[in-house]
């Protein structure tokens, strides 16, 4: 049996308008390439510019949600199956993820550019192949060789001076954001991402400071928030499943709750 392609891969060229506010998820990986203006977003709780010629790299546990785009905004969407996912990140080092988690966000050079457009439409030719079969091969291959790229980028080639070292305190704040985007739905208190990473709430209050200008529980908050957006914005759940999935008590808490960070009730964000 040849493979589903469009279970795959996916491509899609869009604005991003239906994603706005909301966190975007992928269950293998997103490439996302700037075409051409630029967005506000944040990535793992960090605001960023995602202008023409960046690239984002997006995995399951990445953070990322867009805030505001302007008018002329375009990007080239590329989501890759799990299973298509690990087989083209199986030769990729463990200090490529640990910079791609820390600079999810790639810029390019003009003649980098050149290069993706060529990498583009070399992916384009050989999603139209006949053969199904030979097309993942190409498309896998193809991929395999941008984060191959991506790899020399970051971890092999990048001067001294432009390597951020990542510190300790930068490192549990990875830890913590992966740790919220697996654990939001069910753990709502600071207490709980602290003792998953053996240190006390106060140091974890520090470091989230630090880096995000932001306590643990607003971050844990922000990001429960973001997540219900999410799923009152692309499914049709209701109220009381999505209470349910985020352990709140009753529908009356959610909405409580959600009002208080977004200023309206689940039910208007969803209408509106």
């Amino acid at each position: 049996m040849e493979p589903n392609r469009e279970a795959e891969y996916r491509i899609v060229t869009s604005d991003l308008s239906e994603s706005l506010g909301t966190a975007i998820r992928t269950k293998g990986c997103l490439l996302l390439f700037c075409l051409q203006g630029r967005a506000i977003v944040s990535a793992n709780l960090e605001r960023r510019v995602f202008r023409r010629g960046d690239i984002a790299v997006i995995f399951p546990d990445t953070l990322f949600v867009v805030h505001g785009t302007c008018s002329d905004f375009r990007v080239r969407t590329i989501e890759i199956s799990p299973a298509l996912t690990d087989e083209v990140i199986l030769p990729l080092s463990s200090a490529f993820f640990e910079r791609i988690y820390d600079e999810p966000i790639l810029p390019t050079t003009e003649e980098q550019r050149i290069l993706l457009q060529m990498w583009n439409a070399h992916i384009d030719h050989y999603v139209q192949c006949s053969i199904a079969k030979s097309a993942r091969m190409m498309i896998r291959n193809q991929l395999q060789n941008l984060f191959l790229a991506m790899e020399v980028k970051l971890v092999f080639d990048a001067p001294p001076e432009n390597v951020r070292s990542i510190s300790s305190s930068r490192r549990l704040f990875n830890c913590f954001c992966k740790l919220v985007t697996e654990n939001c739905d069910s753990q709502h208190e600071v207490k709980f991402y602290a003792d998953k990473l053996c240190i006390t709430p106060y140091y974890l209050s520090k470091i989230t400071s630090k880096i995000a200008a932001a306590t643990p529980k607003q971050l844990i908050d922000w990001q429960i928030v973001v997540e219900i957006k999410h799923l009152l914005t692309t499914t049709d759940l209701t109220i009381k499943e999505i209470a349910d999935r985020f352990h709140f008590d009753s529908t009356s808490y959610l909405g409580r709750y959600f009002r208080r960070h977004t200023g309206m009730t689940p039910t208007e964000f969803r209408e509106q």
